[in-house]
Protein backbone atom coordinates (compact mmCIF):
# COMPACT_ATOMS: atom_id res chain seq x y z
CA UNK A 1 0.00 0.00 0.00
CA UNK A 2 1.37 3.42 -0.98
CA UNK A 3 0.15 6.83 0.10
CA UNK A 4 1.39 10.34 0.76
CA UNK A 5 1.54 10.46 4.54
CA UNK A 6 4.47 10.79 6.93
CA UNK A 7 4.22 12.26 10.41
CA UNK A 8 6.74 12.52 13.21
CA UNK A 9 5.65 14.66 16.14
CA UNK A 10 7.05 15.15 19.60
CA UNK A 11 4.25 14.40 22.06
CA UNK A 12 6.37 15.01 25.14
CA UNK A 13 10.07 15.82 25.59
CA UNK A 14 12.05 15.29 28.79
CA UNK A 15 15.39 14.40 30.33
CA UNK A 16 16.17 10.81 31.36
CA UNK A 17 15.10 11.41 34.98
CA UNK A 18 11.78 12.81 33.72
CA UNK A 19 11.33 14.92 36.84
CA UNK A 20 10.77 18.28 35.14
CA UNK A 21 14.22 19.55 36.10
CA UNK A 22 16.68 20.62 33.37
CA UNK A 23 19.38 17.96 33.74
CA UNK A 24 22.66 19.55 32.60
CA UNK A 25 24.43 16.16 32.89
CA UNK A 26 21.99 14.44 30.49
CA UNK A 27 23.52 14.86 27.04
CA UNK A 28 20.52 13.50 25.12
CA UNK A 29 16.94 14.74 25.18
CA UNK A 30 14.31 12.02 25.35
CA UNK A 31 10.66 11.93 24.53
CA UNK A 32 7.50 10.26 23.36
CA UNK A 33 6.84 10.43 19.63
CA UNK A 34 3.95 9.95 17.27
CA UNK A 35 5.30 8.40 14.07
CA UNK A 36 3.06 7.43 11.20
CA UNK A 37 4.02 6.21 7.74
CA UNK A 38 1.05 5.72 5.48
CA UNK A 39 -1.62 4.15 7.67
CA UNK A 40 0.91 2.42 9.96
CA UNK A 41 1.59 3.92 13.38
CA UNK A 42 5.13 3.13 14.49
CA UNK A 43 5.11 5.06 17.78
CA UNK A 44 2.47 6.76 19.92
CA UNK A 45 1.64 7.60 23.55
CA UNK A 46 1.74 3.90 24.43
CA UNK A 47 5.29 3.49 23.08
CA UNK A 48 8.58 3.84 24.89
CA UNK A 49 10.49 7.07 25.29
CA UNK A 50 13.13 7.61 22.58
CA UNK A 51 16.46 9.45 22.23
CA UNK A 52 15.35 12.56 20.37
CA UNK A 53 18.72 14.21 19.81
CA UNK A 54 20.06 11.05 18.14
CA UNK A 55 16.84 10.82 16.10
CA UNK A 56 17.25 14.42 14.98
CA UNK A 57 20.82 13.88 13.80
CA UNK A 58 19.88 10.70 11.93
CA UNK A 59 16.95 12.41 10.20
CA UNK A 60 19.19 15.32 9.20
CA UNK A 61 21.57 12.83 7.59
CA UNK A 62 18.70 11.37 5.54
CA UNK A 63 18.20 14.72 3.84
CA UNK A 64 21.37 13.94 1.86
CA UNK A 65 21.51 10.16 1.69
CA UNK A 66 19.30 7.12 1.38
CA UNK A 67 18.92 5.04 4.50
CA UNK A 68 18.36 1.30 4.90
CA UNK A 69 17.32 -0.13 8.24
CA UNK A 70 20.26 -0.15 10.68
CA UNK A 71 22.60 1.79 8.32
CA UNK A 72 23.71 4.06 11.16
CA UNK A 73 24.46 1.19 13.54
CA UNK A 74 21.15 1.65 15.35
CA UNK A 75 17.59 2.60 14.57
CA UNK A 76 16.49 5.96 13.13
CA UNK A 77 14.63 6.43 16.42
CA UNK A 78 16.80 4.73 19.05
CA UNK A 79 15.85 4.10 22.65
CA UNK A 80 19.15 5.49 23.84
CA UNK A 81 22.11 7.27 22.35
CA UNK A 82 24.51 7.98 25.16
CA UNK A 83 27.72 6.57 23.68
CA UNK A 84 29.11 8.85 20.95
CA UNK A 85 32.16 7.85 18.92
CA UNK A 86 33.73 10.67 16.89
CA UNK A 87 35.19 10.03 13.45
CA UNK A 88 38.44 11.95 13.23
CA UNK A 89 38.51 11.84 9.41
CA UNK A 90 35.16 13.51 8.74
CA UNK A 91 32.47 15.47 10.52
CA UNK A 92 30.57 12.38 11.68
CA UNK A 93 29.75 10.67 14.94
CA UNK A 94 28.56 7.11 15.57
CA UNK A 95 25.97 6.77 18.32
CA UNK A 96 25.60 3.48 20.15
CA UNK A 97 22.90 2.37 22.52
CA UNK A 98 20.66 -0.63 23.08
CA UNK A 99 18.84 -2.58 20.36
CA UNK A 100 15.41 -1.04 21.00
CA UNK A 101 13.95 1.55 18.68
CA UNK A 102 11.89 2.35 15.60
CA UNK A 103 13.29 1.97 12.10
CA UNK A 104 12.26 2.33 8.46
CA UNK A 105 13.89 2.76 5.04
CA UNK A 106 14.29 6.11 3.27
CA UNK A 107 14.99 6.37 -0.46
CA UNK A 108 15.28 9.50 -2.59
CA UNK A 109 13.55 9.12 -5.99
CA UNK A 110 12.95 11.88 -8.56
CA UNK A 111 12.41 14.73 -6.11
CA UNK A 112 10.41 12.55 -3.74
CA UNK A 113 11.21 10.55 -0.63
CA UNK A 114 9.96 6.98 -0.34
CA UNK A 115 9.54 5.74 3.23
CA UNK A 116 8.98 2.03 3.79
CA UNK A 117 8.46 0.15 7.04
CA UNK A 118 9.52 -3.33 8.07
CA UNK A 119 5.89 -4.41 7.63
CA UNK A 120 5.89 -3.20 4.02
CA UNK A 121 3.92 0.03 4.39
CA UNK A 122 5.09 2.67 1.91
CA UNK A 123 4.58 6.42 1.77
CA UNK A 124 5.94 8.74 -0.92
CA UNK A 125 6.19 12.46 -0.22
CA UNK A 126 7.96 15.35 -1.93
CA UNK A 127 11.50 16.04 -0.80
CA UNK A 128 10.50 19.60 0.17
CA UNK A 129 7.78 18.32 2.51
CA UNK A 130 10.16 15.75 3.98
CA UNK A 131 12.88 18.38 4.49
CA UNK A 132 10.41 20.68 6.25
CA UNK A 133 9.22 17.87 8.53
CA UNK A 134 12.82 17.03 9.49
CA UNK A 135 13.83 20.66 10.07
CA UNK A 136 10.70 21.32 12.13
CA UNK A 137 11.43 18.24 14.25
CA UNK A 138 15.04 19.26 14.87
CA UNK A 139 13.99 22.84 15.68
CA UNK A 140 11.72 21.48 18.43
CA UNK A 141 14.49 19.25 19.80
CA UNK A 142 16.91 22.21 19.86
CA UNK A 143 14.36 24.46 21.56
CA UNK A 144 13.98 22.00 24.43
CA UNK A 145 17.66 21.04 24.59
CA UNK A 146 19.02 24.55 24.89
CA UNK A 147 22.64 25.53 24.45
CA UNK A 148 24.91 22.44 24.23
CA UNK A 149 27.74 24.56 25.69
CA UNK A 150 25.87 24.61 29.00
CA UNK A 151 25.91 20.82 29.33
CA UNK A 152 28.09 19.02 31.89
CA UNK A 153 30.09 16.71 29.65
CA UNK A 154 32.30 14.15 31.42
CA UNK A 155 35.96 15.18 31.60
CA UNK A 156 37.25 12.21 29.59
CA UNK A 157 38.66 13.35 26.25
CA UNK A 158 36.76 10.60 24.38
CA UNK A 159 33.40 11.79 25.78
CA UNK A 160 34.26 15.43 25.11
CA UNK A 161 35.24 14.66 21.51
CA UNK A 162 32.11 12.59 20.86
CA UNK A 163 29.82 15.28 22.24
CA UNK A 164 31.61 18.03 20.31
CA UNK A 165 31.49 15.98 17.10
CA UNK A 166 27.77 15.29 17.54
CA UNK A 167 26.93 18.99 17.72
CA UNK A 168 29.41 19.92 14.97
CA UNK A 169 27.73 17.46 12.60
CA UNK A 170 24.23 18.58 13.69
CA UNK A 171 25.11 22.25 13.16
CA UNK A 172 26.75 21.63 9.79
CA UNK A 173 23.74 19.70 8.47
CA UNK A 174 21.18 22.18 9.84
CA UNK A 175 23.11 25.16 8.47
CA UNK A 176 23.45 23.54 5.05
CA UNK A 177 19.72 22.91 4.74
CA UNK A 178 18.71 26.28 6.15
CA UNK A 179 20.99 28.18 3.72
CA UNK A 180 20.18 26.40 0.49
CA UNK A 181 16.79 26.19 -1.12
CA UNK A 182 17.79 23.28 -3.38
CA UNK A 183 20.36 20.64 -2.57
CA UNK A 184 21.72 17.70 -4.43
CA UNK A 185 20.70 14.43 -2.87
CA UNK A 186 23.56 11.95 -2.60
CA UNK A 187 22.78 8.28 -2.62
CA UNK A 188 24.66 5.77 -0.52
Amino acid sequence: MTNQEFEIKILRQHWINDDGIDDKADLCSHGVLFIKIGDEILSDLESDSWALTATGLYLLRTLKIDYMIEDFGSQLVPCCGHFMIPDEKKNHVSILGCNEGVDWNIKHENGNVKLSTEKGTVAIISFEIYKNIVLDFTDKVESFYGDPNEKEVPNEEFDQNGFRQFWAEWTELKTEWRKTAHNTVYKT
